[in-house]
Protein backbone atom coordinates (compact mmCIF):
# COMPACT_ATOMS: atom_id res chain seq x y z
CA UNK A 1 0.00 0.00 0.00
CA UNK A 2 1.47 3.31 -0.66
CA UNK A 3 2.41 5.48 2.18
CA UNK A 4 -1.21 8.19 1.77
CA UNK A 5 -3.79 5.77 1.52
CA UNK A 6 -4.49 6.05 5.37
CA UNK A 7 -5.34 9.39 6.86
CA UNK A 8 -2.37 9.89 9.35
CA UNK A 9 -3.92 13.12 11.62
CA UNK A 10 -6.90 11.13 11.60
CA UNK A 11 -4.74 8.12 12.85
CA UNK A 12 -2.57 10.19 15.00
CA UNK A 13 -5.60 11.16 17.37
CA UNK A 14 -5.41 7.85 18.89
CA UNK A 15 -1.70 7.60 20.16
CA UNK A 16 -2.96 8.32 23.69
CA UNK A 17 -5.84 6.02 23.16
CA UNK A 18 -5.41 3.08 21.14
CA UNK A 19 -4.85 0.22 23.30
CA UNK A 20 -1.39 -1.20 21.50
CA UNK A 21 1.08 0.93 21.02
CA UNK A 22 2.80 -1.75 18.63
CA UNK A 23 -0.09 -1.62 16.52
CA UNK A 24 -0.73 1.96 16.85
CA UNK A 25 3.17 3.00 15.68
CA UNK A 26 2.78 0.14 12.61
CA UNK A 27 -0.49 1.87 11.54
CA UNK A 28 1.18 5.29 11.70
CA UNK A 29 4.33 3.95 9.72
CA UNK A 30 2.57 2.71 6.91
CA UNK A 31 0.54 5.96 6.95
CA UNK A 32 3.54 7.53 6.37
CA UNK A 33 5.77 5.49 4.56
CA UNK A 34 3.39 2.91 2.83
CA UNK A 35 3.37 -1.15 3.40
CA UNK A 36 5.76 -3.75 2.47
CA UNK A 37 3.67 -6.12 0.14
CA UNK A 38 6.04 -9.02 0.06
CA UNK A 39 8.01 -8.20 -2.77
CA UNK A 40 11.17 -10.52 -3.26
CA UNK A 41 12.40 -9.54 -6.69
CA UNK A 42 15.41 -7.54 -7.49
CA UNK A 43 15.92 -4.83 -10.14
CA UNK A 44 19.36 -3.07 -11.22
CA UNK A 45 18.45 -0.43 -12.60
CA UNK A 46 15.39 1.76 -12.55
CA UNK A 47 12.02 0.60 -15.04
CA UNK A 48 9.54 3.04 -16.45
CA UNK A 49 6.33 1.58 -18.25
CA UNK A 50 3.88 3.60 -20.53
CA UNK A 51 0.31 4.22 -19.06
CA UNK A 52 -2.46 2.28 -20.34
CA UNK A 53 -4.43 3.81 -23.30
CA UNK A 54 -7.16 3.55 -20.80
CA UNK A 55 -4.83 6.75 -19.59
CA UNK A 56 -4.74 8.26 -21.96
CA UNK A 57 -8.39 8.00 -22.74
CA UNK A 58 -9.16 9.25 -20.01
CA UNK A 59 -6.61 11.68 -19.14
CA UNK A 60 -8.78 14.36 -17.33
CA UNK A 61 -9.97 11.76 -14.98
CA UNK A 62 -6.50 10.45 -14.04
CA UNK A 63 -4.64 14.19 -14.32
CA UNK A 64 -7.99 15.61 -11.55
CA UNK A 65 -7.04 12.51 -9.39
CA UNK A 66 -3.15 12.64 -9.14
CA UNK A 67 -3.39 16.31 -8.47
CA UNK A 68 -6.09 15.74 -5.76
CA UNK A 69 -3.41 13.17 -4.48
CA UNK A 70 -0.42 15.44 -4.86
CA UNK A 71 -2.41 17.54 -2.20
CA UNK A 72 -2.07 14.89 0.48
CA UNK A 73 1.72 14.84 0.32
CA UNK A 74 4.69 13.63 0.39
CA UNK A 75 6.00 13.18 -2.62
CA UNK A 76 9.77 13.44 -4.03
CA UNK A 77 10.83 14.77 -7.39
CA UNK A 78 13.15 13.99 -8.87
CA UNK A 79 14.52 15.90 -12.08
CA UNK A 80 16.01 13.47 -14.19
CA UNK A 81 16.05 9.66 -14.44
CA UNK A 82 18.98 9.26 -13.79
CA UNK A 83 18.27 10.14 -10.18
CA UNK A 84 16.16 7.39 -9.23
CA UNK A 85 17.18 4.35 -7.25
CA UNK A 86 17.79 0.99 -8.70
CA UNK A 87 14.90 -0.79 -7.59
CA UNK A 88 12.35 2.05 -8.81
CA UNK A 89 9.32 0.27 -10.69
CA UNK A 90 6.87 3.24 -12.11
CA UNK A 91 4.22 0.62 -12.87
CA UNK A 92 1.58 2.15 -15.33
CA UNK A 93 -1.43 3.95 -14.84
CA UNK A 94 -4.90 2.99 -16.01
CA UNK A 95 -8.43 3.41 -15.87
CA UNK A 96 -11.13 0.84 -14.33
CA UNK A 97 -14.72 0.90 -14.51
CA UNK A 98 -16.34 1.30 -11.40
CA UNK A 99 -19.74 -0.02 -10.42
CA UNK A 100 -21.57 3.01 -10.54
CA UNK A 101 -20.00 3.93 -14.47
CA UNK A 102 -17.71 6.01 -13.11
CA UNK A 103 -13.63 5.50 -13.27
CA UNK A 104 -11.17 4.73 -10.79
CA UNK A 105 -7.03 5.44 -11.45
CA UNK A 106 -4.86 2.14 -11.04
CA UNK A 107 -1.43 1.38 -10.72
CA UNK A 108 -1.06 -1.60 -12.89
CA UNK A 109 0.65 -4.09 -10.80
CA UNK A 110 0.51 -6.94 -12.98
CA UNK A 111 2.65 -5.05 -15.82
CA UNK A 112 3.92 -6.54 -18.24
CA UNK A 113 1.01 -9.08 -18.64
CA UNK A 114 2.74 -12.65 -18.73
CA UNK A 115 6.30 -11.55 -17.23
CA UNK A 116 8.13 -12.74 -14.24
CA UNK A 117 8.79 -9.02 -14.35
CA UNK A 118 6.28 -7.47 -12.85
CA UNK A 119 5.80 -6.79 -9.09
CA UNK A 120 2.55 -8.91 -8.54
CA UNK A 121 4.77 -11.47 -9.89
CA UNK A 122 7.39 -10.98 -7.26
CA UNK A 123 5.32 -11.42 -4.57
CA UNK A 124 5.21 -14.73 -3.18
CA UNK A 125 1.69 -17.04 -3.20
CA UNK A 126 1.60 -16.74 1.12
CA UNK A 127 1.68 -12.69 0.57
CA UNK A 128 -0.78 -12.41 -2.21
CA UNK A 129 -3.92 -12.05 -0.40
CA UNK A 130 -5.53 -10.00 2.73
CA UNK A 131 -8.11 -10.82 4.48
CA UNK A 132 -10.11 -8.16 6.71
CA UNK A 133 -13.20 -7.93 8.66
CA UNK A 134 -16.38 -7.41 7.45
CA UNK A 135 -18.28 -4.43 9.08
CA UNK A 136 -20.46 -6.83 10.14
CA UNK A 137 -17.79 -8.87 12.36
CA UNK A 138 -16.74 -5.74 13.23
CA UNK A 139 -20.42 -4.94 14.32
CA UNK A 140 -21.06 -8.16 16.10
CA UNK A 141 -17.17 -7.45 18.44
CA UNK A 142 -18.97 -4.32 19.76
CA UNK A 143 -21.83 -5.68 20.33
CA UNK A 144 -20.38 -8.70 22.29
CA UNK A 145 -17.57 -7.29 23.74
CA UNK A 146 -18.62 -3.40 24.09
CA UNK A 147 -17.04 -0.34 22.70
CA UNK A 148 -13.38 -1.11 24.18
CA UNK A 149 -12.65 -4.00 22.01
CA UNK A 150 -9.64 -4.80 20.42
CA UNK A 151 -9.95 -6.91 17.37
CA UNK A 152 -6.46 -8.50 16.43
CA UNK A 153 -5.47 -10.20 13.19
CA UNK A 154 -8.11 -12.63 12.62
CA UNK A 155 -11.42 -13.39 13.82
CA UNK A 156 -11.16 -15.92 16.09
CA UNK A 157 -8.51 -13.74 18.28
CA UNK A 158 -10.99 -11.09 19.17
CA UNK A 159 -10.47 -9.84 23.06
CA UNK A 160 -12.17 -7.43 25.33
CA UNK A 161 -10.28 -4.90 27.29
Amino acid sequence: MPAGQLNYTGWSRHRTTFPDPEVRNAILGICQFGARIGYQGTRDSPTLYPNLATATEGHETVTKDLLRELGNGPFEEYSHFKLLSGGFTASPLGLMDKADGSKRRIHHLSYPPDDHTSINSQIPEHHGTSKYSTIHEAIAALQKYGTGVTILSSPGDTCSR
